[in-house]
């Protein structure tokens, strides 16, 4: 795994983070809404030491109500 790619991974995680924060979700909640069983999956994802797969940043974004665009929009 290049560098580009872990740093992608550690700010998109930070980036839904954010946004769960923001919506006032708890991880818990969140891996409920997208049907993970294994709540501290949100947390291996939020802190960048896994990347996930296209359908499950798709899950994501519908559950917080954002777009993916929003979950790429790092500042």
């Amino acid at each position: 795994m290049d560098d580009k790619e872990i740093k992608f991974r550690k700010l998109l995680g930070a980036r839904i983070q954010e946004v769960r924060q923001e919506k006032e979700l708890t991880q818990p909640q969140l891996a409920a809404l997208i049907g993970f069983k294994d709540y501290q999956a949100i947390g291996r994802i939020e802190n960048g030491r896994v990347t996930p797969s296209i359908y499950i940043i798709h899950q994501i974004s519908k559950a917080l109500e954002v777009k993916i665009d929003d979950l790429c929009n790092f500042k």
